[in-house]
């Protein structure tokens, strides 16, 4: 018998695998564009409004939904995965260069006559790494993921050094909520100090004498991983720092391959990464759950419905991956549905102790807050532009509106893969924090975490396999 074999075909049990007919390298090139315009957009304003900011993120989404809309064109050839490399080469050079022009933090405590040098000899470090990555040998790059990911470790421990408390409400959200849990207190029934000092930050009727009516604002899950950065690392934001870190390695080894690779550097390179870790956003966990979960449809196809409820319990608008389910798994009927309540199952189950407390402290704290939540000006949004440009305040059902639309885009256009699913889980989340009141750095971060594991899930098409032969 000869060593070569048919295409392999989904099955139930396994992760689902590519057809000629399903993935061409125009969803791979899409994601990595559009992540490196936005990470670039990102820069210029620290996420904020502003008329190139809005122009940034206009030719990022373009690019996101080109991708989607070529992703079955193209056949992957050698020569095209070179071309990619380099022009992935060149994006991870731009976005060292905007890293290293502007700081990566806004509360640093700098001294001595170099303060910026530890910072400067990481990135170096990563960019060799990270170019030997894109043109070393397959049994190399095991080992260059490694020093790419202890590399970056040690850039996110000097940050945090450096910026041991900055001044942001979400920093004493996470601080003093992880204090009360460890000292067996409910965190969903606490309050906080306005440390703003006004309360335009946040609804209406929710300061009062110098204190926010509203405890702990994000799911449990959040909270236990936040404590476990605190009892590990002596900071909650040490969790979020170990989070982007698994994720980037489980992009590189989610297919294997130098753009697999060269798409984690590209999320730890981003420009404004270390500024969402300095400000203890908890996107670092959204875009680790994504990783693993598009990690596990790839390579561990069992333990999928678990780590997808983690997924969907980490953050209150993960239910908008439910409809985008269908393209990450070849399941279908009723071994989707034995998927689907596998997941919610293990959402309720990490989620309900911490709930049951209180229940109404709960949905007030992390339910109904994110509802009365302003509408904010300087938020890089369409909705915000066009209030900018004098015209009064559309209605927030717009955002909404847009999901359910971008998903039946998604759903008609993109590949059934865990690629396909991760692109259009980017595509989705980006229109809807387009069109949203409020939509920041963080918001955008994970945007650019789920196109760059959507680029590293790829499965290179190759030509079909002949027959085997007697």
């Amino acid at each position: 018998m000869s060593t070569e074999q048919a295409p392999a075909t989904p099955r139930a049990d396994a992760g689902f695998v590519a057809s000629p007919l399903t993935e061409g390298w125009g969803l791979a090139a899409g994601c990595l564009a559009a992540a490196t315009v936005l990470g670039l957009t990102l820069q210029l304003t620290n996420g904020n409004l502003r008329e190139d900011a809005i122009l940034g993120l206009t030719r990022a989404l373009a690019l996101a939904l080109g991708g989607i809309a070529a992703s079955r064109l193209g056949r992957w050839t050698p020569r095209v995965e070179a071309v990619l490399a380099v022009l992935l080469g060149g994006a991870l050079l731009l976005q060292l260069e905007a890293l290293v022009q502007e700081h990566p933090g806004m509360y640093l405590r700098l001294g001595g006559p170099w303060p910026y040098a530890p910072m400067y000899l990481r990135l170096a470090a990563e960019a060799l790494i990270a170019g030997a990555l894109l043109a070393g040998s397959e049994r190399a790059r095991w080992w260059l993921v490694l020093a790419l990911l202890a590399v970056h470790f040690s850039l996110g421990v000097w940050l945090l050094r450096t910026s041991p408390s900055p001044w942001i409400d979400v920093f004493v959200f996470e601080t003093q909520g992880v204090q009360a849990l460890l000292q067996g207190q409910n965190p969903y029934a606490m309050t906080f100090p306005n440390i703003y000092g006004d309360g335009g930050f946040y609804g209406e009727g929710l300061v009062e004498n110098g204190r926010l009516l509203f405890g702990f604002p994000y799911p449990p899950l959040s909270l236990y991983f936040s404590t476990l950065g605190k009892v590990l690392g002596g900071d909650p934001r040490f969790a979020k720092l170990v989070a982007i870190t698994l994720a980037a390695g489980l992009m590189a080894y989610a297919r294997g391959g130098r753009l697999g690779a060269g798409a984690a550097a590209l999320l730890l390179l981003t420009p404004r990464g270390l500024f969402v870790l300095e400000q203890a956003w908890t996107e670092p966990f959204l875009i680790f759950l994504l990783a693993a979960t598009v990690f596990s449809a790839c390579r561990f196809p069992r333990a999928l419905p678990y780590v997808f409820g983690l997924l969907l319990a980490v953050k209150q608008y993960t239910v908008f991956m439910l409809p985008l389910l269908p393209l990450l798994t070849p399941l279908r009927g009723r071994q989707l549905w034995g998927l689907i309540w596998r997941a919610g199952a293990t959402a309720v189950a990490v989620s309900l102790p911490l709930i049951v407390i209180n229940v109404p402290a709960f949905i007030r704290s992390a339910v109904t807050l994110q509802l009365r939540q302003p509408f904010r000006m300087d938020a890089l949004s369409y909705l915000s532009w066009w209030v900018t440009q004098g015209h009064p305040q559309p209605p927030v059902w717009i955002a909404f509106a847009a999901v359910a639309v971008a998903t039946v885009l998604v759903l008609w256009k993109a590949p059934r893969t865990p690629a396909g699913f991760a692109g259009g889980v980017a595509f989705v989340y980006a229109i809807f924090f387009a069109f949203n009141k409020q939509a920041f750095s963080n918001y955008y971060y994970f945007v650019v975490g789920a196109l760059c594991i959507a680029a590293a899930a790829h499965v290179p098409v190759e030509p079909p396999a002949s027959k085997p032969r007697d």
